[in-house]
């Protein structure tokens, strides 16, 4: 039988098994409850391996293929009428109906509809006017889903492999599938509060003169920023874990400094260790046996930015502890970061694609005609092809091909790292974010979505991009500011910019042959523009921390759709251009060339302009959008806490807290606070006062924590009538009654 067993992990989460799965190891194993009560409501038929699913009368699943063809293993089932989210940040629609992804994590060149990319998130959301429901498919080697590109309400799920699980989640809303989903995949780990400052990076920044200039620039022009990164420059050889001693001489002395000028400091790592006799990364992988091997049982040889590398094993227990300890010298240097970078893994070659285009373009001749071009087309691609010579190893020694476990390599690689840190240095707060991914990575650390382009149709894709991350439960996610590839426009960088500041992770990054993209490279008036636009994010960081730390906590994403808010409105459904960031600021940015103003969808009641204040009505109205404006409205019965801008988020302690309330009658709202930079939150050293608002009187009470701050609150109360009142309450005690007037 293909229908092994069905389940249910919890009273909303059903668990079903097709085939055999031979990787289980290294997916979710959670435990089947014995009890029954959610099948009041739910009723499950397997007949002949197939499987139906009905849920207060609705059908919710409903299979009608399972076979096993060629070395596939192929579901089909039916895809009613309906929009389908989610499935990572694979470029395309918000509405991934009709379209066809393979999920097999690889480094590709354009980012246009049809890549792979290098995250693999098996996970949709799909809702119509009857059901809503999530679907994950846990299976971490290569799969392909097709969600009804025949136009026959058809789906299928194609793996290489013998078997899958596959979960369901049900609830009354999108907000209740998401938070079922990380019941089983995890809660999302807590950034600290600098990495929610702006961040400057480059491939190009190549010694520690340059980076110290560029840290200077920033201050000297009072252009607000936290962090800068460093890319492979930093390295001898390209050798991680190393040093170049001539361009980096001394780089604690550079690591001092840039903390003294208030930078975080965050270095790129990649997984590939270069093979050279002498090295001690890569004679201690040898001596631990911590490679992944080839077919012969040797390590495996690929070819990455030092030449010859081998990887490691990250499936392996020891090997991860190994992983981990070799950050013990960073850390000791007082890196505050590590961006996971390459972990698909993307390997350029090896001996034997190498030698197989060899073979080819010497065999070549000019009356091959049309088929010399088309062999240069599918070079890279060919040459990257060595996927079916690597192999596994698990803790008990068993082989597994990496075609059935390649897309967690960077979710264990992140893994590795995350539990490394926290060993040597268990109170700092770090920040971890990775180029691949699978569902769970949210526990370790974020992800950006790699190396995009200095096109305008990537500042509109780069939304879509990471509103679908989030519904995958990664909320702290991110783009290239400016793109990575090509040379960016000053208007283009401007909107960039603007999309980037309203993303959890805003950060500028480009490579060393494309134009340099800082804010000031385009003269005093886009500075202008852009020193704006990172003051009004670092205005914005009470709002962002208290209510990202509120996301992570009640698991419900901080950027979303707005069909995640707004799901009873169908025109919601399809927009994918506007955005929620956080629970009160809805975001409509200009991502096209030469437009000053644009059309916006406002879901409810009324909204306001931040900007000029403006109110407006439910429905589509045209708003004014020139070159130094970001469209972004609040939403009526919410609360936008602000602060005075500073140069870096540790610059002084966040003291006075406006919060600007747009109200009808009456609300209430929480807000959260912790030290920032450790770990302690997690013992409960936060403060979680909530704050209710009606019949004149503010009442803040203290509800969770053992964190003690005191400071101003200025309340700017705005209701829907244009009536305006403002209170400052100095906050002294857990408990406080005051009256608006």
């Amino acid at each position: 039988m293909n229908m092994r067993r069905f389940g249910w992990i919890d009273d909303r989460i059903l668990m079903l098994v097709y085939g055999k799965p031979d990787v289980n190891k290294f997916t979710f194993q959670p435990k089947v409850k014995n009890d029954s009560q959610h099948l009041k409501e739910c009723e499950i038929v397997v007949i002949d391996d197939l499987v139906a699913v009905e849920r207060k009368g609705k059908m919710v699943i409903e299979d009608v293929g399972l076979k096993n063809e060629d070395g596939f293993f192929i579901l089909e089932r039916k895809l009613p009428n309906g929009v389908v989210y989610g499935l990572g940040d694979k470029i395309g629609p918000l509405n991934r109906r009709e379209k066809r992804f393979r999920f097999f994590n690889r480094d590709c060149l354009l980012h246009t509809e049809g890549e792979d990319l290098y995250k693999a998130l098996p996970f949709f959301i799909f809702l119509n006017d009857e059901i809503v429901y999530g679907s994950f498919f846990d299976y971490p080697g290569y799969m392909e889903i097709d969600l009804d590109t025949k136009g026959n309400e058809r789906y299928t799920v194609r793996i290489r492999g013998n078997g899958f699980v596959n979960y369901i989640f049900f609830g009354e809303s999108m907000r209740e599938v998401v938070k079922n989903y990380l019941k089983l995949t995890g809660s999302n780990f807590l950034p600290p509060i600098w990495a929610f400052g702006y961040q400057q990076s480059r491939f190009g920044y190549s010694s520690q003169d340059e980076i110290i200039d560029i840290a200077k620039k920033f201050r000297d022009r009072n252009i607000p920023c936290d962090v800068l990164h460093l890319d492979i420059d930093y390295m001898d050889s390209y050798k991680i874990f190393t040093w170049n001693g001539e361009n980096f001489p001394n780089p604690k002395k550079m690591v001092d400094e840039l903390h003294e000028m208030g930078f975080k400091v965050v270095t790129i790592v990649d997984p590939g260790v270069k093979v050279e006799s002498g090295y001690e990364v890569y004679e201690a992988g040898i001596k631990g046996d911590h490679f992944v091997l080839d077919g012969s049982g040797k390590p495996f040889i690929g070819v990455v930015w030092p030449g010859r590398t081998h990887h490691p094993d990250f499936l392996r227990e020891n090997t991860r502890r190994w992983w981990g300890d070799l950050h013990e010298e960073f850390v000791k240097l007082g890196i505050d970061g590590f961006w996971n970078d390459m972990n698909e893994p993307s390997i350029f070659t090896s001996e034997r694609a190498l030698n197989e285009m060899k073979s080819r373009v010497n065999s070549l001749d000019l009356d091959f005609g049309v088929m010399i071009p088309s062999l240069f087309e599918n070079g890279v691609e060919d040459l990257r092809n060595v996927y079916d010579e690597i192999f596994h190893r698990d803790d008990e020694g068993e082989m597994i091909p990496h075609h059935k476990v390649r897309n967690i390599y960077g979710f264990m690689m992140t893994k590795a790292t995350y539990e490394g840190l926290r060993r040597l240095d268990p109170k700092k707060r770090y920040l971890i974010f990775s180029r691949s991914a699978y569902p769970g990575i949210q526990r370790y650390g974020g992800v950006w979505t790699g190396d995009n382009r200095s096109w305008w149709y990537h500042v509109n894709r780069e939304i879509v991009r990471n509103l679908t991350l989030s519904l995958c439960g990664i909320f702290y996610t991110g783009f290239d500011v400016g793109g990575f590839k090509e040379d960016v426009t000053p208007e283009m960088l401007v909107r960039f910019y603007q999309v980037g500041a309203f993303m959890p992770l805003f950060r500028n990054h480009s490579c060393v042959d494309s134009r340099p993209q800082e804010p000031w490279v385009f003269g005093e008036r886009v500075e202008k523009i852009v020193r704006k636009i990172i003051e009004l994010r670092y205005s914005l960081i009470p709002y962002i921390y208290s209510n990202y730390a509120l996301s992570v906590m009640n698991d419900e994403p901080f950027i979303r759709p707005l069909v995640y808010d707004f799901e009873k409105d169908s025109k919601t459904w399809n927009l994918e251009d506007q955005f929620m960031f956080g629970p009160s600021i809805m975001v409509a940015p200009v991502t096209s060339m030469g437009i000053r103003e644009r059309l916006v969808y406002f879901p409810e009641d009324v909204w306001l302009d931040l900007v000029d204040l403006k109110m407006y009505s439910k429905g589509w109205n045209v708003v004014p959008a020139p070159l130094e404006k970001i469209p972004h409205f609040q939403r009526l019965n919410s609360v936008v806490m602000k602060t005075k801008p500073m140069n870096y988020l540790l610059e002084r302690k966040i003291d006075v807290v406006e919060f600007e309330i747009f109200m009808k009658k009456s609300f209430s709202f929480f807000y959260y606070e912790d030290d920032g930079v450790t770990n302690d939150w997690e013992k409960g050293n936060y403060s979680l006062r909530k704050v209710e608002i009606d019949e004149g009187k503010i009442r803040i009470s203290k509800i969770d924590g053992n964190y003690q701050s005191e400071s101003t609150w200025i309340f700017k109360i705005r209701d829907v009538n244009g009536r305006y009142r403002e209170r400052i309450v100095e906050l002294r005690k857990d408990e406080l009654i005051l009256s608006i007037e």
